[in-house]
């Protein structure tokens, strides 16, 4: 879709309200819903907004805020959490027996996917890729393993994806039924749920809880969390722009991507319900901030990393070197630019902060592939201290 596509329609931004119940795709229920997107409730909501004065003061910013997507879920918590209601509630929905989805070695979409899959009642199939090792990488394979997710590596994503078509195939003639999630699990639909995160946010300014942020930072991969923040906080009627920070190839995270995905899932939304505010975008919009992805996707850099020490040291708040870091190290870079002088700046935190010890120490990496084994017997990348 063009960005002329993308610019017709129109809408006021009519704030939302609080949705309850578990089949509805946004935050209230709209007298015109016609076809409510399905959903498992998963996540525990609203995660808290927590405020960062002196982070914001080594950083640069006027004021700083973290929002705690890290405990959005019992489990397991992170992004992945609150798009997983809607592509698991899919799943349910289609009569499925199997979930197929894709990720790198240590890909939080794909524990994440294995954590919630298996208890919905699935079997989890991950299609998993190299990456740079780490010690992330470990935990993830171990935890996702010892709830019985069928873990395989292929040499790159092209493999994965057509062993996943092969995959889906042979299920399907043993008369088992297979649901396809894709990288990051990001599709138009599941980005609702972080719609639904952007309105929670305008619940949350509205209550007095932090003030109407100026910019939110979010890591940026399959763009679904950016997209659905966006839009969210645009129909609750606030006026915050997203910085979302690329952490795989630039060629992927571009502003024309994210405009798609995010004039995408208001296409949806408003299929689903006819009153859900429509609006004109354009890249202008938002931000994509480049320049801090290092090496490549999951090779930690020494600004992310610098990063996630201060973090720790300053506000409490533990993030990693492939997303969360990156995503800071950018806010930091324009901070100390000057560029944050004055400004009230919300860090949307995307990592897991629940303690998954118990479900790493059930893991056994001795029965996992030869080729994911390899992980556990080379070294982890050096910035990895």
């Amino acid at each position: 879709m063009s960005a002329a596509d993308a610019k017709a329609g129109s809408g006021d931004g009519t704030a939302v309200r609080l949705m309850i119940g578990a089949d509805l795709p946004l935050h209230r229920r709209y007298s015109g819903t016609r076809d409510a997107l399905s959903r498992v409730p998963l996540a525990l909501l609203p995660t808290a907004v927590q405020e960062a004065g002196d982070l914001a003061e080594v950083l640069g910013a006027g004021e700083l805020w973290f929002k705690r997507d890290d405990t959005s879920g019992p489990i397991y918590g992170g992004n992945k959490v609150r798009k997983l209601e809607f592509l698991l509630g899919d799943a349910h929905a289609a009569g499925a027996t199997d979930i197929i989805t894709f990720g790198a070695a240590g890909s939080n979409h794909a524990l994440a996917t294995a954590l919630y899959g298996t208890r919905e009642g699935f079997a989890v199939h991950s299609m998993l890729m190299p990456q740079p090792n780490a010690r992330y990488v470990r935990r993830n394979l171990l935890a996702a393993q010892s709830v019985g997710a069928d873990l395989r590596i292929f040499e790159d994503g092209d493999h994965a994806v057509r062993a996943g078509i092969r995959l889906k195939r042979k299920l399907a003639a043993e008369d088992r039924v297979p649901f396809v999630i894709p990288f990051g699990g990001t599709n138009a639909r599941s980005t609702a749920g972080f719609v639904n995160a952007g309105l929670e946010l305008g619940d949350q300014v509205a209550a007095g809880e932090l003030p109407e942020p100026d910019l939110v930072f979010v890591a940026m991969g399959s763009m679904g969390t950016a997209a659905g923040i966006a839009l969210g906080m645009r129909a609750a009627g606030m006026r915050t722009r997203v910085v979302g920070v690329p952490v795989v190839a630039y060629d992927v995270n571009t502003a024309d991507n994210l405009l798609t995905a995010i004039v995408d899932a208001q296409a949806v939304l408003t299929a689903a319900d006819p009153t859900f505010p429509r609006f004109a975008w354009e890249r202008e919009d938002f931000s994509v901030a480049t320049g801090f992805l290092g090496e490549r996707y999951a090779q930690f850099t020494p600004e992310a990393m610098e990063a996630i020490g201060l973090a720790e040291k300053h506000a409490g708040v533990h993030l990693e070197g492939t997303y969360t870091g990156k995503a800071l190290s950018a806010l930091a870079a324009q901070g100390r630019a000057g560029a944050l002088r004055g400004r009230r700046v919300l860090f949307w935190n995307t990592y897991n902060s629940r303690d998954i010890g118990a479900l790493v120490g059930r893991g056994n990496a001795k029965r996992l592939p030869k080729r994911l084994r390899a992980y556990f017997e080379q070294d982890v990348q050096k910035l990895d201290g």
